[in-house]
């Protein structure tokens, strides 16, 4: 029995299945590909079957083939719509990725806004609370909140320029800077010469750390100097050019709050020497005594009187007395320290306080200025012209329990020393010692 030609007819009835698999435009060479293998199989059994069966594999072939070729059809017809659905598939995947790169951005613009409006917000908070100080004490917390919070700093510095001392910085704030080249203006001034670094511009400085220093101008005044070490991640540009106008924005209330010092100090200081009027003297007098019974501590009050100092105006002339005046003024200011108290009496009288001297620390400073002054010399056309001061001490609590009572005790002493000979220094303690 003859199998073969059963094999070819099985293989040709599966090839019409095979083909409409094939029919899917992807699978289009495998529908090409059935019907030629049909045509193929069918050629080649034609020759190999029986007599009697040439009729049935006649009909078996014509099936077979036109299912392969109708798959083949489709195929062919269904070419063109496929490819346009593919195309609209491929520019809706497009479309999508694209959205979707539109909406990541969109949600990174959108955060980026948000930190912008919440720095917005912190920047005017800070310039309101900033604009409302009237005193650097004031002033100090909000500039520490907004350095943090709008500049996101922890470790900086900031200097003022003194009122009195316009080549002289203080320092006004201070967080975390420790040691360093801006832990203090000598320092940083130092640090800057060396380099031929201008003070008068912004800087971003990489060693021997990352920081920015800037000025704080008004006009063409320095008002003070900004430091800040640079945190990891950050850029040292962009952190300089946010710190500029950050201090841009807040330089009008350094110029305020001085403006309103010096105001306050001209009402409290006298014109002519520098030092605090008669009327600040005793208000500090007060409030001194007040302090020294709440914690039981002690005060000394100085009265200084210029020899002769009629002598020196009728002589030389009252613009000469005045230069006189003033140098003594510098003088005292000089040679006392901050806590200390200095005040012109009346005349060409000054006082000092001194809180919590001993009795033989202020009769050292008392001599001290004593020949301060004596070693003066004032210039006065061709001629060089000398003075001496007389001074009386009194101490609070030994020698009085009130003001007043001190500066009577004081008085007295001085009076004692001018009239033994004027250009010393006498405590009334030694005045009341029996001879």
């Amino acid at each position: 029995m003859r199998l073969e030609p059963f094999v070819l007819a099985g293989a040709l009835s599966l090839l019409p299945a095979a083909s409409l698999w094939g029919a899917w435009p992807r699978r289009r060479g495998a529908a090409w590909g059935a019907a030629a293998i049909a045509l193929g199989l069918w050629l080649f059994g034609w020759t190999r079957v029986a007599q009697g069966q040439s009729l049935v594999w006649l009909v078996a072939g014509a099936w077979s083939l036109s299912a392969c070729f109708y798959a083949a059809y489709l195929v062919n017809r269904n070419a063109g719509e496929y490819e346009r659905i593919r195309g609209m598939q491929d520019s809706r995947q497009a479309r999508e990725k694209e959205l979707t790169g539109q909406v990541a951005l969109s949600k990174t613009r959108s955060k980026e806004i948000e930190t912008e409006q919440r720095e917005v917000l912190i920047l005017y908070g800070v310039v309101k609370g900033v604009s409302e100080s009237m005193s650097w004490d004031d002033l100090r917390p909000k500039l520490e909140v907004a350095f943090q919070q709008y500049l996101r700093v922890e470790e900086f510095v900031l200097y003022i320029v003194e009122a009195r001392a316009q080549d002289a910085l203080k320092t006004l704030l201070r967080r975390r800077l420790g040691s360093g080249v801006g832990a203090s203006w000598d320092s940083l001034q130092r640090y800057l010469q060396e380099r031929k670094l201008p003070m008068t511009v912004p800087h971003v400085l990489q060693s021997p750390e990352r920081a920015v220093a800037l000025p704080v101008f008004d006009g063409q005044h320095l008002l003070g100097y900004f430091y800040a070490r640079v945190p990891e991640g950050f850029d040292p540009e962009a952190l300089l050019a946010k710190a500029q106008g950050f201090i841009d924005e807040i330089s009008f209330a350094f110029r305020r709050i001085r403006l309103f010092h010096e105001v306050e100090e001209l009402s409290q200081t006298d014109g002519l020497t520098g030092v605090y009027r008669r009327g600040m003297l005793d208000e500090r007098l007060r409030e001194e005594v007040v302090r020294a019974k709440t914690f039981r501590t002690s005060f000394c009050l100085m009265l200084l009187d210029i020899d002769h100092f009629k002598q020196l105006n009728d002589s030389y002339g009252h613009p000469f007395g005045d230069q006189v005046l003033r140098r003594i003024g510098e003088i005292l200011r000089g040679s006392v320290y901050e806590t200390d108290f200095v005040a012109r009496y009346g005349g060409e009288e000054f006082a000092i306080l001194l809180p919590r001297a001993d009795p033989a620390g202020v009769l050292r400073k008392a001599e001290t200025l004593r020949k301060g002054v004596e070693d003066e010399v004032f210039e006065l056309a061709t001629q060089q012209v000398r003075t001496t001061i007389s001074i009386g001490i009194a101490h609070f609590p030994r020698d009085g329990n009130g003001a007043e009572e001190v500066v009577r005790q004081a008085d007295q002493a001085l009076y004692r020393a001018k009239e033994t000979g004027r250009n010393k220094v006498v405590d009334i303690a030694e005045v009341r010692k029996p001879i």
